[in-house]
């Protein structure tokens, strides 16, 4: 055992770790190409933010088996989103210009035990950043009945 320490040991007082984030261009161009169509679609003046009968394609969802960096990639884009100073440098620069980006990550992973209430009140709050009132979502969750707890009287 003490061969192995001494082959992965350093004795370079100077020399420490840093954090990597490698490898990931792809999935940032693809983020970048599907935001920038995103936001050209909603700037269209024929787009009707009032018809709820016109498909929606604004949410990003990551799968497979664990272990493999879904939760930290989401992690990361989400923070690149909110401030390009945690964007890796490889990356490169956004392509959909000066928009103001608010991403909201909602991890529903079995660990997460997240509820209809949690999902609600996580995108509420991710809302607030934008900075001005949402009557439409506040009525709704106003309106809102949360259900009784089973076992209690």
């Amino acid at each position: 055992m003490s061969d192995l320490r001494a082959l992965f040991s350093s004795n370079d007082p100077g020399l420490s770790a840093g954090e990597a984030f490698t490898n990931r261009q792809d999935q940032w161009q693809a983020l970048d190409a599907a935001l920038s169509a995103h936001l050209r679609h909603i700037a269209d003046p024929r787009f009707d933010v009032e018809d709820l009968e016109a498909p929606r394609s604004n949410v990003l969802v990551f799968h497979g088996v664990g272990g493999i960096g879904k939760s930290t990639l989401s992690r990361k884009l989400a923070a690149a989103l909110t401030d390009n100073s945690f964007m890796p440098i490889q990356w490169g620069r956004p392509t959909w210009g000066g928009e103001r980006i608010v991403p909201v990550r909602i991890d529903l992973s079995r660990s997460a035990d997240i509820d209809f209430e949690r999902l609600v009140l996580t995108l509420r709050l991710a809302l607030s950043r934008l900075g001005r009132p949402l009557p439409a979502f506040d009525l709704a969750l106003r309106r809102y009945e949360v259900p009784p707890l089973r076992g209690c009287g």
